[in-house]
């Protein structure tokens, strides 16, 4: 129980920091939140590919993979454009 209450205080520590960042340099966490999300969606790709891949073989998983790559190729080309980030 105590480590639930620590991961919420942690989480909502985290999250009242990043939205005083968010107010005082909002282009700057736009870019960091777009990254995030293509990084996020990359590792969701992965995850069905990899069940994809286990559950029904190879061939099945190739549009996950795929669509992985896709979204880190996206976020490692942001990461490229926005160099102060």
């Amino acid at each position: 129980m105590f480590i639930i209450i620590f991961l919420a205080a942690f989480a909502a520590v985290a999250l009242t920091g990043w939205i005083i960042y968010a107010l005082t340099h909002p282009i700057h966490a736009g870019q960091g939140v777009l990254i995030f999300l293509c990084k996020a969606a990359g590792v969701v790709a992965l995850l069905s590919a990899l069940v994809l891949w286990i559950s029904q073989g190879f061939a099945q998983a190739i549009p996950a993979f795929l669509f992985m790559a896709g979204f880190f190729f996206a976020a490692n080309k942001l990461e490229l454009r926005w160099r102060t980030w």
